[in-house]
């Protein structure tokens, strides 16, 4: 078992492609967008209470608190955020360009986090508790219906922000704050007499210790992370313990009633759990925490109970574009091969846990069963979360769509037609914006003798004595230019991902063909990099049909089409209705230059008349026209579609095409 520590965000520089220029356009537009929403300062848009709740906490402004309970860790996602949109600008050089416009926003990014964190230490107690609700409403309600009240989770969220924003400026103030508070949660939580022995409903707190440990190398943030994870789960349930709802239940997100709490993960202790329940965010974030606690503790029968839990979620209950989540109800899953693409749920933060979830398992065993997932998570179901324009985004991430439908049926309500400019539960802006701009800490694994690519984009690192260049149009193309040197001499060892969807590659090192060894689907190079060498990489990337297994009734007799890590979709702007047509069974596949596909199909021409009939449906011969997922939506609201069934034949005849 490895234990790979994550890199700074300053370790890799992505200079180019698809996510280079979402980075871009993150740091400089999404960011500052959600910036003003969380004060308020963006008109036309639901209110969000955020920034003034700090106010009102700390005694400036005399109102009632706004929102949900969840609240305060939307800033906070967005102090991480806009740390690493700092680390994206400085990539660039746009550092010391003066009157550059870049240099102003990044200027104004540091003055504002500066204000925030003053904020945020005038409202801390002074045994450093930091909620906006409790204070507001009475802090002798204080750590009271963890199940719902989402006290733990926002600490996670400072912590996590606390530690980027150090990594980048190097400054301790937010650090300082969030160490504070660290103190304060161990001093009332743990297992020894006196405390809590209790947890959060929403799992979060517990990664965010791991890495406020590995930060600082204290162990009690480390200790009390491993009682959160060892104590989900114990008999007798916690949250029938702990004192229950007081005067939340305008300000909570939901309130389930269950018997044996799995919504939140807490049916039994991880150790024992075979398959993954409840929420869906929350099973992703917990199983986060365990994978830490597994590579820290280099605990072996912990880490497989996590990768079973990993198998049971990425072969059962993952939808195409890395979704999860099928139903409505509790943000959950259901059970094994219930994926109805157009009554799905596929929160775009439960995309970002499952990422989140490989990366920690990635750090322990370097296998593409978790990277594969991650990059099939990112392209579609991350991505697909944001607009063009950097100011709209989706909460859900349905594979179908009928705005008619949604409009209509009260089922399916729960799902926007169009991305929206903002949320009463405003929590994926703020995560889409810290995962996009912290990806480039995720494209490698690395120590002194070993270096692992796992994902590909235009970029230069400098890691563990490891220098690595990369030239690609990725996922545009397949075909990547690595330029690797290591200090040091004797053999090194190189790992290059080889994704599970290329049947076929050729890799090159200095202009002669490597046959190599594949091991876990990554190509493994044993020797001398003390000198600069070139490695070409080249992944066959053909347009291909995709088929669910046979249990997922949803999809029987459908097909998806994707082209490497890309899923693509049919819209109603560039194919008229979408509920008629079928792709030919033996139909081509062809990439057009403007990044869509032309796909051969037909449309069904049912009776004209009367709602029933013997009459059979005649079809014709229609091009079909599919863009990537994650550009859907971008042109108004419309009908869409990732599958659709298949013909084989024509009118009765077999068609031969």
């Amino acid at each position: 078992m490895k234990n790979y520590h994550m890199l700074r965000p300053s370790d890799i520089k992505i200079t180019g492609g698809i996510l280079g220029e979402k980075r871009r356009l993150i740091a400089g537009v999404t960011v500052p967008y959600i910036g003003n929403a969380l004060c308020d300062e963006v008109a036309g848009i639901r209110k969000s209470g955020s920034v003034e709740n700090f106010r009102i906490a700390s005694g400036e402004v005399r109102k009632e608190f706004h929102g949900l309970v969840s609240q305060d860790s939307d800033l906070f996602k967005w102090m991480e955020a806009a740390s690493l949109a700092l680390a994206q600008q400085e990539e660039n050089g746009f550092l010391g360009e003066k009157g550059n416009k870049e240099t102003s926003r990044n200027m104004g990014l540091r003055a504002r986090l500066k204000e925030l964190a003053d904020l945020l230490e005038r409202c801390q107690m002074k045994d450093g508790y930091l909620n906006t609700y409790y204070i507001i409403n009475g802090l002798k309600h204080k750590w009271s219906y963890l199940k719902e009240s989402c006290q733990l989770y926002c600490a996670g969220h400072l912590l996590e922000a606390a530690v980027t924003n150090y990594e980048v400026t190097g400054e301790r103030s937010l650090l300082e704050i969030a160490m504070k508070y660290g103190d304060c949660i161990d001093r009332a939580f743990g297992a020894e007499e006196g405390k809590i022995h209790g947890y959060d409903g929403h799992a979060e707190i517990e990664l965010a210790l791991y890495r406020l440990y590995e930060a600082t190398g204290m162990d009690k943030y480390r200790d009390l992370a491993d009682f959160f994870v060892e104590e989900r789960g114990k008999q007798p349930y916690f949250f029938n313990q702990e004192k229950g709802n007081v005067d939340v239940t305008g300000n909570l997100v939901y309130e389930l009633k269950e018997d044996d709490f799995h919504h939140s993960q807490s049916h039994l202790p991880v150790r024992e759990q075979k398959e993954v329940v409840g929420h869906a965010v929350k099973a992703a974030y917990f199983y986060t925490a365990a994978a830490d606690k597994a590579r820290l503790s280099k605990d072996e029968k912990l880490y497989e109970a996590v990768e079973g839990l990993w198998e049971d979620v990425t072969e059962k209950k993952m939808f195409l574009t890395g979704a999860i989540g099928s139903s409505e109800y509790g943000e959950s899953f259901t059970y094994a091969y219930d994926l109805p693409g157009d009554l799905m749920y596929g929160e775009t933060c439960a995309a970002i846990g499952l990422f989140l979830w490989g990366y920690h398992m990635l750090r322990m065993d370097t296998d593409r069963k978790y990277s594969d997932v991650m990059e099939r998570a990112l392209f579609n179901g991350i991505l697909g979360g944001i607009s063009e324009d950097g100011k709209k985004f989706f909460y859900t991430n349905p594979l179908e769509m009928d705005p008619e439908r949604c409009k209509k049926r009260k089922d399916y309500s729960h799902l926007e037609t169009e991305r929206q400019s903002w949320f009463d539960c405003p929590c994926c802006p703020p995560n889409i914006a810290r995962l996009i701009l912290s990806f480039n800490r995720y494209m490698y694994t690395a120590s002194l003798g070993e270096l692992n690519i796992h994902f590909f984009a235009s970029s230069a690192a400098d890691i563990e004595g490891w220098h690595v260049e990369q030239r690609t149009e990725y996922p545009a193309e397949g075909k990547i230019m690595l330029t690797v040197e290591r200090k040091g001499e004797g053999k090194g060892r190189l790992r290059i991902r080889v994704p599970g969807w290329c049947e076929n590659f050729i890799i090159k090192a200095d202009g002669k063909k490597v046959e190599g060894t594949l091991e876990k689907g990554y190509l493994l190079m044993e020797e001398d990099f003390s000198h600069k060498k070139i490695i070409e990489l080249d992944l066959d990337m053909p347009l291909k049909k995709v088929y669910a297994n046979g249990r997922v009734k949803s999809l029987a007799g459908k097909a998806a089409v994707m082209r490497g890590p890309l899923v693509y979709c049919l819209e109603q702007a560039d194919n008229g209705e979408l509920f008629d047509l079928f792709f030919k069974e033996t139909g081509k596949l062809e990439m057009g230059e403007d990044g869509t596909v032309l796909a051969e199909g037909y449309r069904m021409a049912g009776p004209g008349s009367g709602l029933y009939t013997y009459q059979k449906p005649d079809y014709r011969e229609e091009n079909i026209r599919l863009l990537p997922y994650y550009r859907w939506n971008n042109r108004g609201a419309g009908q869409m579609r990732v599958f659709l069934g298949e013909r084989g034949y024509l009118n009765g005849s077999e068609d031969k095409r």
